[in-house]
């Protein structure tokens, strides 16, 4: 079984740290149906490249077990894996939240994914939301290839997010995608 460090992120080591998949639901809790035991709530430290892939793919396999359709399991990786390649890129340090829950008017599941971060704030988050922008406007094509991404990520989160919002908390900030199976 995978330990976590719940301690705020400010207490934390600075020091990257793999994150260990912890399990979603125990065979004699998921049942019969090999379903996930919802409500799942579990908060993960960012702090390098590949803590973006393992949280993306924790939260593909949370989604799925969750009775997403695999389509909408693999948006809801790419939109962690898009936040938590945020982090890594632009904030200080920062944290992942995956939230699933039942719905209770049929049944259907919802994923919430809160990146929260303390890093420079989204100047113009209209403008981010843009493709081929970020916070600051255009992105120049030259510089492309060195910044390693090619600032379509926010509007892809904004595109595949049922909800999508962004919160300002003093020096932290969070954007919050939320994704319906």
């Amino acid at each position: 079984m995978a330990v976590f460090d719940t301690r705020p992120i400010a207490a934390r080591s600075s020091v990257a740290t793999p994150i260990a998949t912890p399990p979603i639901a125990a065979p004699s809790q998921a049942g019969r149906t090999g379903r996930a035991l919802l409500p799942v709530f579990w908060e993960l430290p960012i702090c390098g490249r590949s803590d973006a892939l393992a949280v993306s793919t924790l939260a593909r396999r949370l989604a799925l077990e969750s009775g997403f359709s695999p389509r909408r399991a693999r948006e809801v990786a790419l939109v962690v894996c898009e936040l938590a390649s945020n982090i890594v890129r632009h904030a200080v340090r920062g944290e992942l939240r995956l939230a699933a829950r039942s719905l209770r008017v049929d049944g259907a599941c919802e994923v919430e994914v809160t990146a929260r971060d303390q890093g420079p704030p989204i100047r113009d988050l209209e403008v981010a939301t843009l493709d081929g922008h970020d916070g600051d406007g255009p992105i120049d094509p030259a510089l492309l290839l060195r910044r390693g991404g090619l600032g379509t990520g926010l509007g892809a989160v904004l595109r595949l997010s049922d909800r999508f919002e962004v919160r300002t908390l003093g020096s932290w900030k969070e954007v919050v995608a939320l994704l319906r199976g």
